[in-house]
């Protein structure tokens, strides 16, 4: 038996799947696939890798990781042409193994490609914390001298990966990598729970780091006039102040600024990242309004902010004049309150 593993992140349609699997089986009578063929169209590509499994006469297991994303990305029959490659092997024998997060996915499956499919589903539970603890003592072994890591930084990592991000082996995992490294960084000789927890804390900043180095460059100018906005007042924003104060950073650093409109589309894609948090209030006859905060450190941000060229020459001097918040939500929902009137809406009876 020969297992052949394939990551549908990186193999993405039925087609690319069966160039690579024509690719894995070859024998000294065929040549990869292509050049030898170039780029054949999907029946040919098809017909050459059954070709291979006959010849090959073996037992194969083709396991896709991720296979909800073939799904996604080409639709609900997309895995008809692997399921039936199985159907009509011959002198070899191929199996499938699907493994996936996303259980509903098998919903948006073609109907031929569900009866063909005829799965048996195996459902593992997330690790729970006795059993990540084994996952990373078993993984420090051999890396670094016996009793060098405290029991109790080892349990602190099963924990935090364990209650905090749903039994994630990888985040633990990365836990104590990190608490591994600072404790050689700074010369000690055991990994204790102190460093357990600037682990957490550093992998959490790095988190948000990358998070922000890679949003477009209208999106750092929004969250930095959220950042500017909320160190004004420590209580949640709205959408109208963040915007008054956008465009004057925007007037400072010498680029025009976006529509309000577009600043609020802008401030929800910041939200689904997880670097601001929204929610909406009741304002009466004024109808609702937005209410949001910054997530996480606002002088952590702002410095990651300011790396960046174009807002290097920010000097924060872009404050509007501080109001009440009843007046800041009385003047944003009065123009709400009036296009409702405008186009017929009944106002919030709340």
């Amino acid at each position: 038996m020969e297992t052949l593993y394939f990551n549908c992140q990186i193999y993405d349609s039925p087609y690319s799947i069966l160039v690579a699997l024509a690719n894995s089986i070859q024998d000294s009578t065929s040549g990869s696939v292509p050049p030898q063929l170039g780029w054949p169209p999907l029946d040919r590509i098809f017909q050459e890798t059954m070709a291979r499994l006959n010849r090959a006469r073996r037992f194969f297991v083709l396991v896709l990781d991720e296979i909800d994303k073939i799904v996604t990305k080409n639709g609900g029959d997309s895995l008809y042409v692997l399921l039936k490659l199985i159907d009509e092997s011959g002198e070899s024998k191929l199996s499938l193994i699907g493994i996936t997060n996303d259980t509903g996915f098998l919903e948006f499956l073609d109907s031929r490609v569900r009866s063909r499919l005829n799965q048996e589903s195996i459902f593992f539970p997330p690790y729970n914390a006795t059993e990540l603890i084994d996952i990373i003592s078993f993984r420090i072994k051999g890396v670094v001298r016996p009793g060098s890591v405290e029991d109790s930084a080892i349990n602190l990592c099963a924990a935090i990966g364990g209650a905090q991000e749903h039994g994630d082996a990888r985040k633990a995992l990365d836990l104590m990598r990190i608490a591994i490294d600072i404790a050689v960084r700074e010369g000690k000789q055991k990994v204790t729970e102190k460093e357990v927890y600037k682990a957490r804390d550093k992998l959490e900043m790095d988190v948000i780091k990358e998070a922000i180095y890679t949003l477009p460059l209208q999106s750092k100018i929004v969250m930095l006039s959220a950042v500017v906005t909320q160190e004004q007042d420590t209580a949640m924003m709205t959408t109208g102040q963040i915007y008054e104060n956008y465009r004057n950073i925007c007037e400072e650093i010498g680029y025009p600024a976006l529509t309000s409109r577009r600043v609020s589309d802008l401030i929800s894609e910041l939200e689904d990242f997880g670097l601001l948090s929204a929610m909406t209030k009741s304002m009466g006859r004024y109808g609702r309004t937005r209410l949001i905060r910054v997530v996480g450190d606002h002088t952590v941000i702002k410095n990651h902010l300011l790396e960046d060229e174009n807002l290097a020459h920010f000097k924060g001097g872009s404050k509007i004049p501080k109001q009440s918040k009843f007046e800041n939500l009385v003047e944003e929902n009065r123009k709400i309150s009036s296009l409702d009137d405008l186009f017929g809406a009944e106002p919030d009876k709340n």
